[in-house]
């Protein structure tokens, strides 16, 4: 059906407009929560690698393209390493845990952040440095992990009502 993708696009549309438009309004000081990043971990965490990968690619290339000043490819590049671990490791989630959404929206944050910066330094980026790579991947994980309940489970909620469509053998 139809109806899943749309939703997902809806999603991400939601996403990268709060990024865009409303975080830089709030006095959340130099760093912001990463929306992107946690609609990935929530496609992820619902629906296993591919989809996490592949909602991993297109919010990483939203980012390269709208929210970031960085090279290009390197947000896809990331969103999608983590979208595709996220998905691989659900399955030795607990799934009705409460503390696993927030431990991971944490070290997603964290890593992600970490592992963007990183690569934006390598590749030449100026305005990264070691200090600032240090606060805002922190600054980024504790944002991402308040705002998982208001992000994750909502997601989750609508991802299991659009079920995802399974391909069956046709005799």
């Amino acid at each position: 059906m139809i109806a899943r993708p749309i939703v997902i696009g809806l999603a991400l549309i939601i996403a990268v407009t709060l990024q865009t438009a409303l975080f830089p309004l709030l006095p959340t000081g130099w760093f912001r929560p990463d929306l992107l990043l946690l609609l990935v971990v929530a496609v992820a965490l619902e629906d296993g690698p591919l989809p996490g990968m592949r909602i991993g690619f297109a919010a990483g290339l939203v980012t390269d393209l709208l929210v970031t000043l960085s090279p290009a490819g390197v947000a896809t590049l990331v969103m999608t390493v983590i979208g595709t671990v996220i998905g691989t490791i659900r399955p030795y989630l607990a799934p009705s845990s409460l503390t696993a959404p927030l431990f991971i929206a944490f070290a997603s944050g964290l890593l992600g952040t970490a592992t963007y910066g990183t690569l934006a330094l390598l590749l030449g980026d100026d305005r990264v440095t070691g200090t600032m790579l240090v606060q805002s991947s922190v600054a980024v994980a504790l944002y991402n992990a308040v705002l998982a309940p208001v992000v994750i489970g909502p997601v989750g909620r609508l991802l299991r009502k659009f079920p995802r469509q399974t391909a069956t053998a046709v005799d």
